[in-house]
């Protein structure tokens, strides 16, 4: 009975309700959306460096990531790649070889980074193929390669020149080679595509003197957030005396410093945000209780105890913020996926400001279930605040006063 004396009450008034309604609906969407954004521009800033180039966990021989050198690179063999598969949420191995070498044609040379890939299972992890802007894709048995559009330009090489790379084979042995240039593919994050260059895996063993080997084994997993588990899962699986898995936040702690320091920024923006919002609500409650006062003093006059007006008071507060919060969430909700499949492209100094930063200037939003209720908790905190006012208001009602207003 107080449940449906309170929906009745709040739609006796409808342009006070709706205007409730509205501010809590505002509030979700504002909320969420933004939460959304920033969230959704750290999963870029992760996928664009990492989970889409180094992967999430990779294993290498136990000192090479101190020592990233091809000599401290392993041959590797079908019972640690069963080790690695065996682990749960792993759906795949790709085997790389890399190195740096220096790369020259005509009269410009520049440092580059040579990674030797298995051609289809890598285009599956980076989608190369999709990424390739002129020429065509290398095969496992080409002789040739592709590289980044940005050292291209800085080379001034085209397809079908030649690229000659010297650098260090294994062992010392010296790796020289010319290479003709099949295609050239423009990489997401800036940093990679001013320096790499892909050949296919067995070309790079040769040019490298590596015969079988690699110096990473990528794991492909989409369970971005549960990279330690299955690092540590496979820490327990392998000889550690001789591998070693590593997460990505070890492979790139300055993407996760550059992420941490961001979010600190975010969290002071959201708070702000939360404020206005808590103003917003509060200001609202306020009016919808200064006008109601003679209402409540003519219910208390006529035989109703102040106990049941205050409980159908706070039935009417949940029921305007359930309505505010299910509305916000049916319009945040399109806009998160229209804007995770269509992202804002930032252009001029402020896109030339992130690339820098080798991010790729968009911004995505991303649609987590976390994200809609942890903000949805702290509406509803900040609305169950608000509510106390009417509450303590009508607990302290002088009835005569309000009934002469």
């Amino acid at each position: 009975m107080n449940l449906r004396i309170a929906w009745r009450n709040i739609w006796r008034n409808k342009k006070r309700t709706l205007i409730t309604i509205s501010s809590i609906t505002l509030a979700v969407v504002m909320a969420v959306f933004t939460r959304s954004f920033q969230e959704g521009t750290y999963a870029k800033m992760i996928e664009n460096a990492v989970g889409k180039f180094t992967g999430y966990v990779q294993v290498h021989q136990k000192d090479y990531w101190d020592d990233k050198t091809i000599d401290n690179g392993i041959e590797v063999n079908d019972t640690l790649v069963r080790e690695i598969l065996s682990v749960k949420n792993v759906e795949g191995v790709n085997l790389r070889l890399e190195s740096f070498s220096l790369a020259s044609f005509g009269n410009s040379t520049k440092g580059t980074l040579v990674m030797g890939i298995d051609p289809e299972k890598e285009t599956q992890m980076l989608d190369l193929k999709a990424k390739m802007i002129k020429g065509n894709y290398i095969r496992p048995g080409d002789r040739s390669i592709i590289l980044g559009s940005k050292l291209a330009d800085y080379l001034k090489i085209d397809v079908g020149d030649t690229l000659v790379l010297l650098g260090q084979g294994h062992w010392g042995q010296s790796a020289i080679g010319a290479f003709p240039v099949k295609g050239i593919l423009k990489m997401p994050a800036p940093d990679i595509d001013r320096q790499i260059v892909f050949m296919p895996l067995m070309l790079a063993r040769e040019f490298f003197s590596f015969e079988n080997g690699v110096t990473s084994l990528v794991v492909i997993s989409e369970e971005s957030d549960q990279a330690q588990k299955i690092t540590d899962a496979i820490n327990a699986s392998i000889d550690t005396t001789q591998y070693k898995a590593i997460t990505w936040q070890e492979m790139s702690p300055e993407m996760l410093q550059q992420i941490e320091g961001d979010k600190v920024g975010g969290i002071f923006m959201i708070a702000i945000l939360y404020m206005i919002i808590a103003f917003g609500v509060f200001g609202t409650v306020l009016m919808m209780t200064e006008e109601r006062k003679r209402e409540f003093a003519v219910m208390v006059a006529i035989g109703m105890q102040k106990t049941k007006l205050m409980l159908v008071s706070f039935y009417e507060t949940i029921l305007m913020n359930s309505i505010g919060i299910i509305l916000g969430v049916i319009i945040t909700v399109p806009l998160i996926i229209y804007f995770n499949i269509y992202p804002i492209e930032m252009s001029g100094e402020a896109a030339e400001s992130i690339e820098k930063l080798g991010v790729e200037p968009v911004l995505p939003t991303i649609l987590r279930l976390s994200i809609f209720i942890n903000n949805i908790i702290i509406i509803l905190v900040i609305t169950g605040i608000s509510s106390i006012y009417p509450l303590i208001s009508l607990l302290r009602l002088k009835v005569i006063r309000s009934l002469r207003r």
